[in-house]
């Protein structure tokens, strides 16, 4: 693209303002020819007409714009990781790879910030050439002879010497696309105000760009009438057109109120602060930004986050303490403040998220997958942290001071995994339940398919609650002995993540012996087998549950085990039924089994217990139903059925000729 753009750039011409010698002085005195004799010019001395003549004179300082501003954006967004980093190896680590020869992996914030701020101020300075040689209206410079010759024929015949008019220059380009260069230029400048924290320039500026392109929308440019002034022998083409123009109408109106007015409240907001606290902040910036990365205000809310969290951590005023296993642990450390408020921060967006999802069925389910990956991933930062001050803890000699910080990081470690594996468990609960609700209102059930979800689904969840039951943590710090790998603490919460595992157990054991006993599989035996350990399993589950009286949606849980445990001894005795027919063989009638139940004659390949619904079977009058509701019958009314006689036989009177038989019916 570089080498197609910049030919036009870079010849020598009588255009050229710079100086056309091509020989430099030595310092002998003498002259040296220069190897390369081609100038660089100016765009902005280029006649209207030279411009005109071709399009890459505004495609060249175009690109080198766009090119500025996404080497900016790049720059802003490592900046902005490395701000979110804790340490600045790590930083550097994850926003630019763990290459040694990588030339920004020592860079400062401030480095970040400059050469960002530098790349901005070129596209500024491009964006505004593309405007400049849009309304450029510059005249072609006259000609020598030309002038030379007039000159001579005024001396001729005595005439007064006076300046010839010069014509009227037209720009090189439409007035549709001068005005989207004023626009695209304002737009830069905007965002070079905005990043300056110029308020009150950003505000003009952006108020220019919204003027513009409303005007582009509502498709008041004069291009467009100009175009449709002229006369075409081709009626599709101008449909084409007025197709094109639409779209472009669409996009300049959506650009006004999706990018444009959220900037332009932005910078009103700034002008008008005065004592507003970091809470209302970040609202109004989440009301006003867009979800798109490449929306500026995305930094600044990023930003003002980030400040509000580290005042917060630093303050110690939030988050300096939580609640594990009946144990109250202190969070010391600032860093792991900061990122519990993160998590904490995190985790109401998702819960937000989720509640907009239930009552707006449209909602954008990626958007909340996102937000559910983010707060994972915030959880995995604090447990890396922990894990990191437990291996600076690890070489030191126990004694009374160092296994109490080693309990407190022990108990921080069991509370971060634990509030992940929740959540994790609480969301694919939800898609279990939903699976199961969905299958009951379809008219064919729960097909084998929807069988494999389910139970694979539980098997997450059955490795998730062990990893519960197994956390560290737990006891008093008197006794615990520096080692977080010890002995487990048999305390409430080892109770009731037992008896969690239990019940997920019986579940999953349930929906197997379904699988099994599904007619695709027909494996009977195993199915029995697989539903009297999901039975055992349900009353062992049902009794710890009702022990712990503490459990978290304990009586949901039992209501709901019961439930199953209730359709599992039907499931049992309909797969026995199964089972013995399946091991019987015979010849006979293919009737369901409700159907012979006194007939030993059982076929070699049954195929249902019952039919659901019901067959229909004839059955005989009753004579004695007749002569009763005979004594009910009054005498007939015979006027009345003779005049409806007769005008059935006048209708079919009526209607006979060569149209009648089309008339009938």
């Amino acid at each position: 693209v570089k080498k197609d753009l910049l030919h036009v750039r870079l010849y020598k011409s009588s255009l050229s303002t710079k100086t056309s010698d091509s020989t430099t002085t030595t310092t002998n005195g003498g002259s040296k020819a220069k190897k390369n004799a081609y100038r660089a010019i100016e765009l902005t001395n280029l006649p209207s007409e030279v411009l005109a003549s071709h399009v890459n004179y505004f495609l060249e300082p175009l690109y080198c714009a766009e090119r500025c501003w996404a080497a900016s954006l790049a720059l802003k967004a490592q900046m902005t990781t490395v701000i979110e980093n804790d340490t600045a190896d790590t930083a550097n680590t994850n926003a630019l790879g763990s290459d040694g020869l990588n030339p920004r992996k020592d860079w400062s914030v401030g480095k970040f910030r400059a050469q960002s701020m530098k790349r901005l101020k070129k596209a500024v300075k491009y964006a505004t050439l593309v405007e400049s040689l849009a309304l450029s209206t510059k005249a072609p410079p006259p000609s020598t002879e030309s002038t030379e010759s007039k000159n001579d024929d005024n001396e001729e015949d005595g005439a007064t010497t006076t300046m010839p008019e010069e014509p009227m220059v037209q720009p090189p380009v439409d007035e549709h696309t001068q005005m989207e260069a004023r626009a695209y230029a304002s737009f830069m400048r905007g965002n070079l105000a905005l990043e300056m924290n110029q308020w009150q320039t950003a505000c003009t500026e952006y108020q220019m760009v919204m003027q513009l392109c409303e005007a582009l929308g509502q498709g008041l440019a004069a291009a467009g009438d100009g175009s449709s002034n002229g006369t075409s022998s081709n009626g599709g083409a101008d449909d084409g057109v007025d197709v094109q123009q639409l779209e472009l109408f669409d996009f300049f109106n959506s650009r006004a109120k999706n990018v444009i007015a959220p900037l332009l409240k932005y910078c009103h907001y700034e002008l008008q602060e005065k004592g507003l606290s970091p809470t209302e902040k970040i609202s109004f910036l989440q009301s006003s930004s867009s979800i798109s990365d490449g929306d500026p205000l995305q930094s600044k809310l990023h930003s003002l986050k980030n400040e509000t969290l580290q005042t917060q951590a630093t303050s110690g005023s939030s988050m300096s303490q939580i609640t594990f296993r009946e144990n109250v642990i202190p969070v010391e450390t600032k860093d792991l403040r900061m990122a519990l408020l993160k998590i904490q921060d995190l985790k109401s967006d998702w819960e937000e998220e989720e509640e907009e999802k239930k009552n707006n069925d449209d909602a954008n389910s990626s958007s909340d997958d996102a937000k559910f990956m983010e707060l994972l991933s915030g959880y995995d930062d604090a447990v890396s942290l922990v894990n990191k001050e437990l291996k600076q803890l690890a070489a030191l000699k126990s004694g009374p001071a160092v296994n109490a910080k080693k309990f407190q990081l022990v108990n921080l470690l069991g509370y971060s995994k634990y509030q992940k594996l929740k959540l994790v468990m609480g969301r694919n609960e939800v898609l279990t339940n939903g699976i199961i609700q969905t299958s009951k209102e379809d008219d064919e059930g729960m097909t084998l398919k929807h069988l494999e979800e389910v139970a694979h689904l539980y098997d997450a969840l059955l490795q998730d609650a062990r990893a519960v039951a197994s956390l560290p943590g737990g006891g008093s710090p008197d006794d615990f002995d520096g080692d977080s790998s010890s002995a487990i603490v048999e305390d409430e919460f080892y109770l009731e993540a037992n008896a969690n595992v239990l019940r997920l157990r019986s579940l999953r054991c349930y929906y197997l012996a379904r699988m099994h006993a599904s007619p695709v599989v027909h494996k009977y035996s195993e199915a029995i087998a697989l539903l009297d350990q999901a039975e055992r399993l349900a009353n062992e589950a049902l009794e710890e549950i009702g022990a712990c009286d503490q459990m978290e949606h304990g009586d949901a849980l039992l209501e709901r085990l019961e439930k199953v445990a209730a359709e599992m001894r039907g499931e049992k005795c309909r797969v026995l039924a199964l089972s013995y027919l399946s091991k019987s063989s015979s010849t006979g009638s293919g009737k369901c089994l409700l159907q012979r139940l006194h007939d030993y004659n059982i076929p070699s390949s049954p195929k249902s217990i019952a039919h659901v619904p019901p067959k229909l079977e004839p059955m005989a009058c009753k004579p004695s139903f007749f002569d009763v509701a005979l004594n009910y019958v009054s005498e007939y009314p015979v006027d009345e059925l003779e005049r409806a006689m007769e005008e059935h036989n006048g209708a079919e009177t009526a209607s006979s000729g060569i149209l009648g038989w089309f008339r009938r019916g």
